[in-house]
């Protein structure tokens, strides 16, 4: 019951959003909406941390765990996309750029929103530091923001014109969102063993696949700060190390540069993908970074409930 009360609103939000066609809605001010909205929230979840009691203990109890996680899915993600993507990738051809349009891939507008996250869930930890946590209805603004959030993100898939039914359909698109979630958790279950953690939450954790302003927000939300500060930390890692190895990975095969994109491969570096694999990697990227994205608001929760 539970998992239905937690999971059923969010998947909810999200459908809702897909399927219902709002006119006053743009492109550009859902997404102006969606960064606001999750700068807000990050701020809010920022808040909590930093009225926890324990700031430093638990700070480094999670940037620990994070980057043991971190170091952990990098290396299982790599090594069995490289085997998939030897065996089972279609693609034809390699590096579809220049040498010297490849050397602009990585700049300061690349990171910028990245460093503007982290700069909100400073700012709101220190507010929260601050006023002892001052402010007691957070969870509650969270909860409802979150379903907002999701919203949201429905509708820019919806006017993005994306078919569900195509999406799913996408042979190597499935079958490297499959590689990269069942490696990611098999990382996680090691992870636990090292950390000496509960292994649902370790997989919980794992379980954002580079979706750091809702894997975070969830776990936090469902009453585990600490463990949310820890999928922030490792998703964000994730989002960050995903753009500085693209370039690097691409000689190895989409499936390895996809793959480890993770979630964000429908979004946030779908660009960098296109750059290096041609425009025929779009479909792939993007059939795969939406599978793992929905999975996310599904397996974080689930992983919870049997914890």
């Amino acid at each position: 019951m539970t998992i239905l009360m937690t999971l059923g609103p969010l998947l909810g939000a999200l459908i809702l959003g897909f399927y219902l066609h709002i006119k006053r809605l743009s492109v550009d001010s859902i997404n102006m909406s969606l960064k606001w909205l999750t700068f807000s929230m990050l701020g809010l979840i920022g808040y909590g941390i930093g009225a926890l009691e324990d700031l430093a203990d638990k700070l480094y109890q999670a940037g620990v765990m994070a980057l043991v996680l971190f170091a952990l899915i990098l290396i299982f993600n790599i090594v069995c996309l490289v085997i998939s993507g030897r065996y089972l990738s279609r693609e034809k051809t390699s590096l579809k750029t220049s040498n010297s349009e490849n050397s602009q891939g990585i700049s300061w507008s690349t990171f910028s929103d990245s460093i503007q996250t982290v700069v909100w869930v400073v700012g709101g930890a220190l507010l929260g530091f601050f006023t002892q946590g001052y402010f007691e209805h957070v969870d509650a603004l969270v909860t409802w923001m979150l379903y907002l959030l999701l919203f949201l993100v429905g509708q820019q898939l919806h006017l993005a014109n994306y078919r569900l039914r195509s999406l799913f359909l996408n042979v190597q698109g499935l079958m490297i969102a499959l590689i990269t979630l069942l490696s990611t958790l098999l990382a996680a279950v090691v992870g636990a063993w090292w950390l000496d953690m509960p292994v649902f939450h370790a997989l919980a954790v794992a379980s954002g696949f580079g979706w750091y302003s809702l894997s975070g927000i969830l776990l936090s939300d469902l009453g585990y700060p600490l463990l949310g500060t820890t999928s922030f930390l490792l998703d964000i890692g994730r989002e960050i190390a995903a753009l500085m190895l693209i370039p690097l990975l691409a000689k190895m095969g989409n499936h390895c540069t996809v793959g480890v994109s993770g979630a964000t491969a429908m979004d946030f570096t779908l660009p960098m993908l296109g750059k290096f694999h041609g425009s025929s990697i779009i479909p792939t990227a993007i059939a795969s970074g939406f599978v793992l994205s929905i999975l996310v608001p599904v397996l974080i929760p689930l992983f919870m409930s049997f914890s």
